[in-house]
């Protein structure tokens, strides 16, 4: 009985374990498209409107990130847009020294996340008009 007890806890403890990823840059995701934060400055009068915010994190674990998220920056950093850029281009990100600058690389990942509001707005919709249609059909 010691033996089997002895090599299941054996077993469960080689079988347990912990990973994490290293991300090889830092960056924010603003509609559908993941920008690269660079180690360049952005100067306060190269600043345009602010145009969306970090409201998710990337997930360390298996690196998943659905909305507006980033690996490396908090929830509330300001995105704002770079005078003379193209915002689907180039933002500025705000660091906690200054801004950064943040170049588009690639959209991201598909994620059912994004659509979830849609989703479920179309669902209150059809179910309202289900329940008029059956409440007509009734009086009828």
């Amino acid at each position: 009985m010691r033996r089997i007890i002895g090599l299941l806890l054996l077993f469960l403890s080689v079988s347990m374990s912990a990973q994490s990823l290293s991300w090889a840059y830092a960056f924010v995701v603003l509609d559908g498209r993941v920008y690269e934060v660079m180690d360049v400055a952005v100067l306060e009068a190269d600043l345009g409107d602010v145009v969306g915010e970090v409201k998710t994190l990337a997930d360390d674990m298996d690196g998943s990130f659905y909305g507006d998220a980033s690996n490396m920056y908090p929830i509330g950093t300001t995105y704002r847009k770079v005078k003379g850029e193209v915002m689907e281009d180039v933002l500025a990100v705000e660091d906690g020294f200054g801004w950064k600058r943040a170049e588009y690389r690639h959209d991201a990942p598909f994620s059912i996340r994004d659509h979830l509001d849609k989703i479920a707005y179309a669902a209150v919709g059809i179910g309202a008009a289900l329940f008029i249609f059956i409440r007509v059909r009734k009086r009828q």
